[in-house]
């Protein structure tokens, strides 16, 4: 008889539970890393500048009015109603001029003769 070869030992299967845990725990690490990186990168700086927190209030105002100030104000006021004064003469005279005779070809002397009931202009 032919020598035949002997019977191979039975195989052990390796659980393969670890290779399936630690690739989920994996690729779950993996997700949670690149999701905080776009979180730190992106999403925090677009929030910081498009919810920005109020402007502090003003300080508050000095207790009294400032006599320096209110002298500015009234030299300013004085200086606008000495300009108001000459541009309101200014149209009081334009108005007498438009008032006034005015000389054309038709009258020189600036005055419409005086009509007769039978003249036609």
């Amino acid at each position: 008889m032919a020598d035949t070869p002997p019977p191979l030992p039975p195989e052990r299967h390796t659980p393969r539970w670890p290779l399936i845990l630690g690739a989920l725990l994996g690729s779950f690490l993996l997700v949670a890393a690149g999701l905080g990186l776009g979180w730190y990168l992106f999403y925090r700086p677009i929030v910081n500048v498009a919810v920005q927190l109020p402007a502090p209030p003003p300080p508050p105002a000095p207790p009294g009015p400032d006599q320096a100030q209110l002298k500015a104000l009234e030299d300013q006021i004085d200086k606008q109603k000495a300009a108001n004064k000459q541009i309101e003469d200014q149209i009081a005279a334009l108005k007498d001029r438009l008032r006034a005779d005015v000389c054309t070809a038709k009258d020189p002397q600036g005055k419409d003769p005086p009509k007769e009931p039978g003249q036609k202009i």
